[in-house]
């Protein structure tokens, strides 16, 4: 499976904690390799509100993966 396939799958597996507008957002920057002005512009949002989603969306999954270690680690 290629790097970007890779990509792909975690943040699907992520998408169960993301707002609907943060995952949109982080797909298109991360996946698609989108700008912001390019995302504020193909979401008719505007680039500090992208910037906001791009922030808080990587602040949940860093969030998500420490309980995840949490949990492996008291499994352990």
């Amino acid at each position: 499976m290629a790097l970007i396939e890779l990509y792909a799958a975690l943040y699907q597996e992520y998408k169960r904690i993301l707002t609907d507008r943060q995952y949109e957002v982080l797909w298109l920057h991360e996946i698609e390799g989108l700008s912001g002005k390019e995302i504020s512009g193909r979401l008719d949002i505007s680039q500090s509100a992208v910037s906001r989603h791009l922030t808080r969306g990587k602040i949940s999954i860093l969030k998500e993966i420490k309980r995840e270690r949490a949990k492996q680690e008291d499994n352990a």
